[in-house]
């Protein structure tokens, strides 16, 4: 039997929050390393699983309580630097309740018009990752490193 050498992996999480009454998503202005806007989540804690992970950063980012989380996909890319790959677990629900807080340490969170997000400033790759919440266009978003390129592929 052949080993295989295991990789370290960083797992995150990121939500889209659908209000369809109001044809609105809920979206973070984050100001710390990842700038600009895009959905609320955050890292997977050792041993916690991915939606109870997902619930918890969202409720810690913005208040809201959520359930009927459905997985839009991944996003994921190896760093060579660090040797490890990064992985973000894409979903989406419209069933939330709670107040909203307006904004944490990692940012101001308000609604937006879906049909208007593209018109804000996103983070970068956030366009691609909104695409496949929203609208289900495709479910592997990756990054493949060609010599000193970084190429995006999907599937």
């Amino acid at each position: 039997m052949a080993y295989h050498e295991l990789e370290k992996v960083e797992l995150t999480n990121m939500c889209a929050i659908i209000d369809e009454k109001n044809q609105k998503v809920l979206v973070q202005e984050r100001k710390k390393s990842w700038t600009g806007i895009a959905f609320p989540g955050g890292h997977v804690e050792k041993g916690e699983a991915l939606i109870p992970s997902t619930i918890r950063e969202i409720k810690e980012e913005t208040g809201l309580d959520i359930s009927n989380l459905k997985l839009c996909g991944i996003k994921d890319w190896f760093e060579p630097k660090k040797n490890r790959r990064y992985m973000v677990f894409l979903y989406s629900t419209t069933t939330f309740s709670g107040e909203l807080i307006n904004e944490t340490d990692e940012g101001k969170v308000f609604w937006q018009n879906i049909n208007q997000l593209t018109d804000l400033k996103l983070a970068s790759s956030f366009a691609e990752m909104a695409e496949m919440m929203l609208r289900s266009s495709y479910s592997e978003f990756i990054y493949e490193i060609d010599g000193d390129t970084w190429k995006k592929k999907f599937y």
